[in-house]
């Protein structure tokens, strides 16, 4: 997690590399969706995650936590299907490309509770409009790589918002249908720049998160 975040007026430089996150991470967990039918499809991902750790400063017990939770929906137009090679037979290799359009939902709570003094806390909620693409290669009968991209917010949310996200994945049969299951492992990146009040009363969000992501994907 990398950039600043102002609150009450009060600005902060935000550096935390993965470790340090894995470190203060309470509960964490991502979910998405995927449902097509001709070129049209629908598409959607929910991310949650609650940080913080209890530390003493000077014989102070300070408490910080903040939940981050973002939901993701929107749809999607297959662009067309197209062969890398002259290889005959099963199809690949192959790129499949999908326009993306949709919006989503941020909520932000931070809390910090410093002992003998007053708990300050303070809750943001924004959304934001997003466009964008994906490309999905089909390697060979079992591995696939797939890379999705998108921008957004313009003024309405954030003022500027994108993501991105590189992942391979391993086809393989669970229960009886062949392929219908893939591990998949990648990187994940998104960046919003939200701002809301003014002097005493601004609120920054500033913030580019990024980290390994690893899952299992099932169709239907």
């Amino acid at each position: 997690m990398d950039g600043n975040v102002t609150a009450k007026g009060q600005k902060s430089d935000v550096d935390t590399d993965f470790s340090d996150i894995w470190d203060e991470l309470n509960i964490a967990g991502m979910v998405t969706f995927d449902a097509r039918k001709g070129n049209w499809g629908f598409l959607g991902d929910a991310i949650y995650a609650d940080l913080g750790k209890s530390r003493s400063v000077g014989g102070i017990d300070i408490d910080p936590t903040v939940k981050v939770a973002w939901v993701s929906a929107g749809g999607f137009y297959r662009l067309g299907t197209w062969k890398l090679s002259d290889a005959a037979g099963k199809g690949v290799p192959a790129v499949t490309v999908d326009g993306l359009f949709g919006a989503r939902y941020t909520h932000l709570k931070a809390n910090l509770d410093i002992e003998g003094f007053a708990n300050r806390s303070s809750n943001q909620d924004w959304l934001d409009p997003l466009v964008g693409a994906r490309a999905l290669f089909d390697l060979s009968k079992h591995w696939m790589l797939s890379l999705h991209g998108n921008v957004g917010g313009f003024g309405v949310g954030s003022d500027f918002t994108w993501e991105t996200l590189c992942g391979i994945g391993y086809r393989f049969r669970l229960f009886s249908k062949e392929n219908n299951a893939r591990v998949v492992g990648g990187y994940r990146a998104v960046h919003q720049d939200y701002t809301d009040g003014s002097g005493n009363d601004k609120f920054e969000w500033d913030v580019t998160l990024h980290g390994p992501i690893l899952g299992l994907l099932i169709e239907f």
